[in-house]
């Protein structure tokens, strides 16, 4: 389904992604800190069904566009090698603080409304995943397959977060959290030049 010469730069994109703050980390961590890990874990569900969602929207509109106008490839390789880059720069320079108020629905329903909702979450699935499409399958089938691997890997961190929330976001510095941005920035920013440099320069 993916190239091993490939697996691993998407899997540093996937967890510096995933575990980077963000909406849903902020949602999964005011759950778990204001009512109870539980809660949290409802959020990080509630999200990857919106994921799931995202996913097959996305493997259709790209399988379209790219089989129907196969230069279409080259501008989505190229967009999505420069949003890597972008959020790499946006993740080093973000403040340490991550925990908002965000509206009080439902956990499950939250989480699901605010990553189907998240711009951001489909800029990334339309433009960075297909830059990992495996010529060896139909390239919808490569995308459902990519988008299952980002929902599990964010899964994770979700969880992740659910449990460590009260260390992370009541007993650590700010320059832990700080430290934790720098070091998912900086991955991401690298990859980003590597996959530009590699296919354009």
């Amino acid at each position: 389904m993916i190239s091993s010469t490939v697996l691993l730069p998407f899997l540093i994109i996937q967890f510096s992604v995933a575990f980077s703050p963000g909406l849903i980390i902020a949602l999964v961590v005011n759950q778990s800190v204001q009512n109870s890990r539980r809660k949290g874990i409802e959020v990080g569900i509630g999200a990857a069904v919106g994921a799931i969602g995202i996913t097959l929207v996305s493997a259709i509109v790209v399988s379209l566009l790219v089989n129907t106008v196969p230069v279409m490839i080259n501008i989505i390789y190229f967009i999505g090698s420069i949003y890597i880059i972008f959020k790499g720069c946006q993740t080093i320079t973000s403040n340490a603080g991550t925990q908002k108020k965000l509206a009080d629905n439902s956990a499950f329903l939250s989480g699901f409304q605010v990553n189907l909702l998240n711009p951001k979450m489909w800029v990334f699935y339309l433009t960075v995943l297909p830059i990992y499409m495996s010529d060896e399958t139909s390239y919808f089938v490569s995308l459902i397959y990519l988008g299952l691997i980002t929902l599990a890997i964010n899964f994770i961190a979700d969880i992740t977060y659910a449990f460590t929330s009260d260390y992370f976001f009541k007993n650590s510095s700010d320059k832990t959290k700080i430290l934790i941005n720098k070091v998912s920035g900086i991955s991401l920013l690298l990859i980003g030049i590597y996959l530009f440099v590699s296919k354009f320069i």
